[in-house]
C-alpha cells in the first residue's frame, strides 16, 4: 500500500514537472518568435557618399620605403581570424598589382594563439625580404600583439603596414616609431563591390604616391588651414592607445586628427570624444577630419540631446554642438574613409598633411618634403 502511494505521488510529481517543462518550452518558443519578429534597429551612415575629387601632383614618399613592383609583401592577420576567401582575395589582388605576396604561418589557423599572431608579425618585420605588411582584416585583439613586440622592432624594420579598424593600434605604433603607414581597406579592396577608384588610389598609395583629396563641404565644417602629422583612425580603438607606449598623440609637433567608427551610437561617440577632450588631444590638434560614421543606431537611448538644447539630428550634429565650439582649429566632416562597405579612401598616417577647409569644401593632401618618411 505504501509503495502504491509513493508511486502515485511520483507519477503526479513527474506529470507536474512535464507540464512545467512544456510551459517553459512554449514560453521560450514564444520569446524566440517575438525576437525573430522584432525589426532590426534603424541605423544610419554618414560620409560614404561625399563627392570627392582625387588628383596626383607628384608627391611621393622617400624612395625605397614603400614597395616597388616585384617586391615581397607579407600577408598576415594580427587581429581577428579571417576566412580563407579573404586571404585568397588579398593574395590574388597583390599579385595583380605586381607584388609577391607571402602568407604568414598562422593567418587562417583556427586554433592559433596570441604567440602565433606575434610570431607572424615579428617574422614580417624581421625578414629583410619582406618590404611591406598587408593585413587581411581588422576585428579585435591587435593591442595584445603590439604589447608583445620589442620596443625597437618596428623602427628597425623600417617598412610600412597597411590596414584600418583595429589596425589603428599599429598605425599608432608606427607613427610613434617615426614611420609612415597606410590607413586603407584590406581584403575588401579586391572585391567586385568595392569602388574601383578607391582601389586604384590604394594601389598607387601602396607604391608611395600621395593623392590630393578635394571634398564637397558638409555645411557644418569649420573653416581654416592646418598642417601636421596625420594621426588617428578608428575612434574607439584609437582611444584605447592613449597613455600606452605607442600613443601617437604624443608625436612631436602639430598633428591633424582623423577619426571614424562603425556601429557606435551617439552616446558612445560622445564618451570617446570626451576622453580625447579630457586628455587634451582635441585641444592640441591643429586640425580634425571626421570620416565615415557607419551603422549608427538612430535610437539615442538616454543621451539624445533633449537636455542639451534639442534632440541631436545625427552624430555629426552632436559633435558640432558639443565639441566644435571649443575647438580653435579647422574641422572637416564626412571624409569618405572608414568602414564604408564600398568606399574607403587611403590615408598616409604618420606623414605631414595639410588640411584646408572653406565654406565650399575642403582639401586634404600630404607634403612628403616634411614627412617622417
Amino acid at each position: 500500500m505504501r509503495f502504491s502511494k509513493i508511486t502515485a505521488m511520483g507519477l503526479a510529481l513527474a506529470c507536474m514537472l512535464m507540464l512545467a517543462a512544456c510551459s517553459q518550452a512554449q514560453q521560450s518558443s514564444q520569446q524566440s518568435s517575438q525576437q525573430q519578429a522584432s525589426p532590426e534597429p534603424e541605423k544610419v551612415s554618414l560620409g560614404e557618399n561625399t563627392p570627392i575629387t582625387v588628383s596626383f601632383d607628384g608627391q611621393a614618399a622617400a624612395a625605397g620605403y614603400f614597395p616597388a613592383a616585384g617586391d615581397s609583401i607579407a600577408v598576415i592577420a594580427p587581429s581577428a581570424l579571417p576566412s580563407q576567401e579573404q586571404v585568397d582575395a588579398v593574395v590574388e589582388g597583390l599579385k595583380n598589382w605586381g607584388y609577391v605576396p607571402v602568407e604568414g604561418k598562422h593567418v587562417v589557423q583556427a586554433d592559433r594563439t596570441l604567440a602565433d599572431c606575434v610570431e607572424d608579425l615579428t617574422w614580417a618585420l624581421e625578414d629583410p625580404a619582406i618590404k611591406a605588411i598587408f593585413c587581411v582584416r581588422g576585428g579585435y585583439g591587435v593591442s595584445e600583439v603590439a604589447d608583445a613586440l620589442p620596443a625597437d622592432l618596428i623602427a628597425k624594420a623600417n617598412k610600412p603596414i597597411i590596414g584600418y579598424s583595429d589596425i589603428t593600434v599599429l598605425h599608432s605604433a608606427w607613427t610613434s616609431a617615426g614611420l609612415p603607414s597606410l590607413h586603407a581597406c584590406m581584403s575588401a579592396t579586391f572585391g567586385s563591390d568595392f569602388s574601383k577608384e578607391c582601389a586604384e588610389v590604394e594601389r598607387r598609395a601602396l607604391a608611395g604616391e600621395a593623392p590630393t583629396y578635394t571634398c564637397e563641404g558638409s555645411g557644418i565644417d569649420k573653416a581654416g588651414s592646418a598642417e601636421g602629422t596625420l594621426i588617428g583612425g578608428n575612434l574607439s580603438t584609437f582611444t584605447s592607445v592613449l597613455g600606452t607606449a605607442y600613443d601617437c598623440s604624443k608625436v612631436d609637433g602639430p598633428f591633424i586628427l582623423f577619426l571614424e567608427d562603425i556601429g557606435e551610437d551617439v552616446q558612445h561617440v560622445h564618451r570617446y570624444l570626451a576622453v580625447l577632450k579630457h586628455l587634451g588631444v582635441l585641444d592640441r590638434a591643429s586640425g580634425i577630419v571626421f570620416g565615415e560614421w557607419i551603422d549608427v543606431p538612430t535610437d539615442m537611448d538616454d543621451y539624445d540631446g533633449g537636455s542639451r538644447g534639442g534632440t541631436f539630428a545625427s552624430v555629426n550634429d552632436m559633435i558640432v554642438r558639443q565639441y566644435v565650439p571649443d575647438l580653435n582649429c579647422p574641422v572637416a566632416f564626412n571624409f569618405p574613409s572608414g568602414h564604408g562597405e564600398n568606399v574607403n579612401y587611403p590615408l598616409f598616417m604618420g606623414c605631414r598633411a595639410q588640411l584646408d577647409v572653406t565654406d565650399a569644401g575642403y582639401t586634404l593632401k600630404w607634403d612628403f618634403g616634411g614627412s617622417n618618411s
